[in-house]
């Protein structure tokens, strides 16, 4: 079915529908392969007109058939259909290791350099022979030398902590046990990729919340809290992508906003030791604020342990959630982070590493605003977040060229007005030197290339006699 085709075939059964129904019906020819995957769908004026709906209805409908992964809109390719979803699985995790992989060398995911990491063979090792209680069934939910190591870590007084694989996980687990599928969360807008693909799969109405320059946009989050919204979800450092922070007038904002609903705020750190300050609700919500600590990027992704903690009520529910599921984390990980976190060796080995971090993202950072890319200057390590003229064009064209980096659609819930792709700012400039200037080369073409499309437009406006200053 060509697109003619598809605009007849819905005039003459869902005409005058509402976008439900319209979502249903096209789910419906994408699921059984009568619009096969790369079909470019009409625009939604074309359907708007042909149906007699509202473009804003018929947009509605393009938003249900993106959640679902079926359809995918592109700036320049306008929307076309990604075919039926055989299974659940993260659309846009899927997108962005496809992303990382079309190149040979990935500026776009902040990895670690396993150069600027601990020695953790010696640390298992050590750690095994020390503990007396390997192979048990059950490990606990938190070690006693992790709660140790927790507490002398954590940035507010804390109830209650426990370890979970990975700071995602801890995202997860928490909104198993925390909100019912149905219910709404507020999440910031842009977000990390598979945090966007969790509250999809979970069912939950899903309140984006844009980031400002001081933190997320506290109208909207108070929108959200009045909508009902029974969690906030967002990174207060080092955001990812854009490598943002929260300042303290936004957190005695957001507390403000948040005290009187008795929302839970859930912080995502997965860079917890790369900061130099670190910024928490926390402090002054302590009953209704629950930290996720990350440390794969300070001590290494084999490690896998996280730290989530709060309230003991909130952590027992959690708690509970991971009893379901038998997701225990093991001791010998468990107390190798505690030891890690603890030994003062190991402490100075991730503070010089989190210092290299921090220089060499400032680098990155001066010398692309040296070439006159718009990079904001108060962002901390590893995020850089670029505004380019068309993020999957500039993408495109450096996987042509070998480069991979993230286009900003990855990332966003809606897309936002201003284009943007993100790059690791963790990496060497040095070394990297040649992909960074065919960067610059790329973006400015592409910006070049949307002006003078630009220029086009209004010249045939003009001609037309239709333009309106």
């Amino acid at each position: 079915m060509d697109a003619e085709g598809l605009v007849a075939r819905l005039a003459s059964s869902v005409a005058n529908t509402g976008s439900a129904r319209l979502a249903q019906t096209i789910g419906t020819l994408i699921s059984s392969g009568e619009l096969r995957p790369g079909m470019k769908l009409p625009p939604i004026r074309t359907i708007a007109q042909a149906l007699g709906m509202s473009p804003s209805a018929v947009g509605q409908s393009w938003s249900s058939l993106r959640e679902r992964g079926l359809i995918e809109t592109r700036t320049r390719g306008g929307t076309v259909v990604m075919g039926p979803r055989s299974s659940p699985h993260p659309v846009r995790f899927a997108q962005l290791v496809t992303a990382a992989d079309a190149g040979e060398s990935d500026l776009g995911r902040p990895l670690p350099d396993p150069t600027l990491l601990p020695d953790v063979r010696s640390v298992f090792a050590r750690v095994a022979a020390e503990t007396p209680d390997l192979n048990l069934s059950d490990p606990p939910a938190a070690t006693a030398r992790l709660r140790e190591a927790a507490r002398a870590h954590w940035p507010f007084a804390v109830e209650d902590v426990m370890a979970v694989h990975r700071g995602i996980d801890g995202v997860e687990q928490a909104l198993l046990a925390l909100v019912q599928r149905g219910e709404t969360v507020a999440v910031e807008d842009p977000s990390v990729p598979r945090v966007l693909d969790i509250v999809d799969r979970l069912g939950l109405r899903v309140l984006p919340i844009a980031w400002r320059e001081r933190g997320p946009d506290l109208r909207e989050l108070g929108r959200a809290v009045r909508a009902g919204a029974k969690a906030f979800l967002y990174q207060p450092n080092g955001h990812s992508p854009t490598g943002a922070n929260v300042d303290d007038e936004w957190l005695s904002a957001a507390a403000a906003v948040l005290q009187p609903s008795g929302t839970l705020a859930i912080e995502l750190d997965n860079f917890a030791l790369l900061h130099e300050e670190r910024r928490t609700l926390g402090r002054s919500l302590p009953e209704t604020t629950l930290l996720i600590d990350g440390f794969g990027s300070s001590h290494g992704p084999d490690v896998q342990v996280a730290l989530l903690g709060g309230s003991a009520a909130a952590v027992e529910r959690v708690r509970q959630q991971v009893a379901y599921s038998h997701r225990w984390v093991s001791r010998l990980l468990q107390d190798s982070l505690a030891w890690m976190l603890l030994d003062p060796g190991t402490r100075q080995h991730v503070a010089r590493s989190a210092a290299e971090y921090g220089r060499r993202h400032a680098t990155a950072r001066d010398w692309l605003r040296s070439n006159r890319l718009d990079v904001s200057t108060s962002t901390t390590a590893p995020s850089i977040w670029i505004p380019v003229a068309d993020d999957d064009a500039v993408t495109a064209r450096l996987a042509e060229r070998g480069i991979s980096v993230l286009p900003a659609r990855l990332f966003e819930r809606r897309r936002a007005h201003r284009r943007h792709i993100h790059i690791n700012g963790g990496v060497d400039v040095e070394s990297h030197l040649a992909d960074f200037e065919i960067l610059v080369e790329i973006v400015d073409a592409v910006a070049a290339e949307e002006r003078a499309a630009r220029r086009d437009r209004d010249r045939a406006l003009r001609e037309a006699g239709d333009y309106q200053i």
